[in-house]
């Protein structure tokens, strides 16, 4: 790439960043903040407009503020309608949509149902069916609950049977745009960061909780990965010497002790809840605690004591500023924040900054909504490029 060519690239990507950090502004702005010529400036929004990724619009101005005499004040902005950006959760037994627009819009939102067992062509054939037609289509991330590789190589995925398998392969012969294929935490961990631009300075703990334990940690708005893209494995944090069989095969695991499996044995052991009644057991529970029911009382406090243990751990490693939790057991997290707040802040190493604790802001559609804003991430965001030996790296 020659050096012109390579430094248009980079100034686009950063115009892009910046509008989607900041918001609309002017021609004038942008060129103060990234540290550009108006002319410079001028003639890469003119490019960015004719692709349809930038439009003009009229600029904001604050209550009270002067109206100058003259032509009207205009901003520049991302362009909505400049490409779409589809993301698919893989769920036991179903497939969640989020098609999210160039200015990270959330333009749709799905569940499709799939008879088990859940075959990897059946799942292709879905998220096809759904983007037939999405023009412009950019990018595509599909997330699943387990161990994904850098290069989208599913290394393990025991809730639904997979093993050892080139997935992004297999999607990107049926699939018309880019594929990136994602672990379902590392996905939603992402895009609670990418959709709130003010944490992505920050040293972030993502924990999903549902039927399994899942997480993340993200600095200065990156996935710390580990080797080949596997690390985060959070919910194999040993805290008990014994316990259930977790789906790794070992015992005490943290994820045993925190998803809905563990909920069902606190609550009522006695009562089996099956596939479907256990998705709406947290809710459940919730509301029972809030009624005084004392089962539900003690069930949400024993998780809550195994969940503290395995988020001061987290938080003596990593020394993170924000922990977020989220997934399927939201109802029951929010019933127990203040006290995992107190628990972990007493349990960190003593003049360690306290961590804030907060519930995902993404609801149901987590995961992906994060596999979406990761497609958009690698298409569009300046954070992608690295420059090594005079050439772009993406």
């Amino acid at each position: 790439m020659a050096d012109q060519t390579l430094a248009r690239y980079v100034n686009e990507r950063r115009i892009l960043t910046q509008l989607r950090l900041q918001g609309p502004m002017s021609r004038a702005a942008l060129a103060r903040r990234l540290g550009l010529t108006p002319a410079t400036i001028t003639n890469l929004v003119e490019n960015l407009t004719a692709g349809s990724l930038l439009i003009e619009k009229p600029a904001a101005r604050e209550d009270g503020a002067r109206r100058d005499v003259g032509r009207p004040g205009v901003d520049i902005a991302l362009n909505p309608k400049g490409g779409y950006f589809l993301g698919a959760e893989i769920g036991v037994g179903v497939v969640r949509f989020a098609l999210l627009d160039l200015a990270l819009g959330v333009v749709d939102s799905r569940t499709a149902r799939l008879i088990q067992p859940i075959e990897p062509e059946a799942v292709v054939a879905a998220i096809a069916a759904y983007a037939r037609g999405l023009k412009p289509l950019r990018a595509i991330g599909i997330t699943v609950p387990g161990l994904v590789r850098s290069d989208g190589h599913v290394v393990h995925l025991p809730m639904l049977g997979w093993k050892d398998l080139n997935f992004r392969a297999l999607a990107e012969k049926a699939l018309s745009a880019p594929v990136l294929v994602e672990n379902n935490a590392h996905a939603a961990a992402f895009g609670e960061i990418y959709t709130q631009p003010g944490l992505q300075a920050d040293t972030i703990i993502y924990l999903k909780l549902g039927a399994g334990c899942g997480g993340a940690a993200i600095v200065n708005g990156r996935l710390i990965r580990g080797a080949g893209g596997t690390g985060n494995e959070f919910g194999h944090l040993r805290i008990r010497p014994a316990g259930p069989v977790c789906s790794c095969g070992r015992q005490g695991c943290l994820e045993t002790f925190v998803n809905m499996a563990a909920l069902d044995r606190f609550y009522r052991p006695s009562e089996a809840f099956d596939v479907d009644s256990l998705s709406a057991l947290p809710a459940m529970v919730a509301a029972a605690a809030s009624d005084g029911d004392a089962e539900a009382v003690g069930a949400i406090e024993e998780l809550a004591g195994h969940l503290a243990t395995g988020l001061t751990s987290l938080a003596n490693i990593f020394n993170p500023s924000t922990i977020v939790l989220g997934g399927a057991m939201r109802p029951v997290l929010s019933a127990c924040l203040d006290r995992l707040s107190q628990a972990v802040c007493a349990g960190i190493v003593p003049g360690m900054t306290r961590p804030q604790l907060q519930l995902s802001t993404l609801g149901e559609m987590e995961c992906a909504i994060g596999a979406a804003t990761i497609a958009h991430h690698q298409a569009f965001d300046v954070s992608n490029i690295e420059i090594g030996n005079g050439r772009a790296l993406l």
